[in-house]
């Protein structure tokens, strides 16, 4: 057996060391926020539904939140009765099996969009406890036995016609950090994770929208990068990728050219940022600023700014990945993109799929990432042409909106009807 390497998160008002294995993918997006794992353990490339499915077992309501793994648990999200049920699932990574689950209440029929189901932010386990957001339902924390151990209202007017409360906690430093929005109620929060205590809110002002229908908001989820002194978190807001301290919440810096739709997680790697709006909104690329930098760094830090002269760019929800000097995505209509970061340039771009919102994985030096139809595709990563390792289904008539775990060697798939484990058999 492979060792298992230790990551470890101090946790000081905890007053104890939590750790997580690295094999672990505690939070949406994986163990960095970034959806990258480099691992001793091998991943499968090509699987079906009778090919190396160890097992499959059905969901009561479809989400648009994805599974995290610690151990041998998997958490999941789900609502019922038209919103009024938010739940937080516990399962057996082992057979499937529901361990538990909890539920919080709140106002059935809460304003929301066909295609993002209630409870679409994914919760996040510090190998102690397990966080769900809610919405107006609240954010909760649960012992890894499902006992709540506490329960903190952040508001109850967090509505839009698209659905809100898609980004999902993370944690940065000593705190949980909870991007709470979109609509005209917006709000950055850091928590206290051992008692639930808010410890700082940052409004957020110019994120908001004027009306619950109007075309503007962030459905991001915070990116924790750096460490110690020089901790920041990243996040895409309408005009603008922003920085925040998370030790009070106050923003460090910004780097203005967004529209006004934020949907992705903001990508880094070399010591450069890029942001891609949605709704064919453009997208941005700058230098990573020093950590003593502040204020307004467009003049001086971007690098880039795509503002179609003709036309528009493709609709984007799922995030990227930035590999050497090179992003690639799927783009929402199904067209895979490698875009140089340095300049903004598309490198190629070429049909892959049918319509997806899955965001990229970056495993073992491949990528992977899925369509609605929960087809998944094996990319290895080239600036000079799409090189499509494996094409992968399960069964047909399947939905998804969700984006996979990569764990212990398996990768765990969230359909609107069915949950998956898939791995070596």
């Amino acid at each position: 057996m492979p060792t298992r390497t230790l990551v470890c998160f101090l946790i000081l008002s905890a007053g104890s060391l939590v750790a997580l294995s690295s094999d672990d993918w505690p939070g949406w997006r994986g163990p960095s926020g970034d959806g990258k794992i480099t691992s001793e353990l091998k991943y499968p490339t090509h699987w079906s539904n009778s090919e190396k499915v160890l097992w499959k077992v059905p969901l009561a309501e479809p989400g648009n939140s994805s599974p995290v793994v610690v151990g041998e648990r998997l958490f999941l999200t789900l609502a019922s009765h038209r919103g009024a049920e938010r739940s937080l699932l516990c399962f057996d990574t082992t057979d499937g099996s529901l361990l538990w689950k909890k539920t919080a209440t709140t106002e059935a029929g809460q304003l929301t969009h066909k295609t993002n189901p209630y409870c679409a932010a994914s919760p996040y386990c510090d190998g102690k406890r397990v966080y769900a957001w809610f919405g107006n339902a609240g954010l909760h924390a649960y012992d890894l036995n499902g006992k709540e151990i506490w329960s903190t209202s952040l508001g109850t007017d967090f509505q839009h016609q698209w659905g809100p409360n898609a980004a999902s906690p993370v944690m940065a430093g000593t705190l949980l950090i909870v991007h709470a929005g979109p609509g005209s109620s917006v709000g950055l929060f850091g928590i206290d994770p051992a008692s639930g205590d808010i410890r700082w809110q940052n409004k957020l002002a110019g994120a908001e929208s004027s009306d619950l229908k109007q075309f503007k908001g962030s459905w991001a989820t915070p990116l924790a990068l750096g460490s110690g002194a020089s901790l920041q978190i990243l996040l895409g807001l309408p005009g603008a990728i922003r920085a925040f301290n998370p030790v009070d919440g106050k923003e460090i810096w910004r780097c203005q050219g967004l529209s006004e739709l934020a949907y992705t997680n903001v990508l880094t790697g070399n010591g450069r940022a890029v942001y891609l709006s949605g709704f064919g909104g453009p997208g941005l690329g700058m230098r990573l600023p020093e950590p003593d930098e502040s204020g307004d760094l467009t003049e001086t830090y971007r690098l880039w700014l795509d503002q179609k002269d003709r036309g528009r760019n493709p609709q984007r929800i799922g995030s990227g990945q930035i590999v050497g000097d090179y992003l690639y995505l799927l783009n929402e209509p199904g067209i895979a993109e490698c875009i140089e970061v340095e300049t903004g340039k598309t490198q190629w771009k070429e049909r892959l799929s049918g319509k997806s919102w899955s965001s990229v994985s970056h495993i073992n030096g491949l990528l992977y990432v899925n369509d609605m139809k929960a087809v998944t595709y094996v990319v290895k990563p080239d600036p000079l042409r799409l090189d499509l390792v494996a094409e992968n289904s399960l069964d047909s008539g399947q939905h998804t909106n969700s984006s996979p775990a990569f764990a212990g060697g398996r990768i765990y798939f969230r359909t609107d009807q069915y949950l998956y484990a898939v791995g070596q058999n």
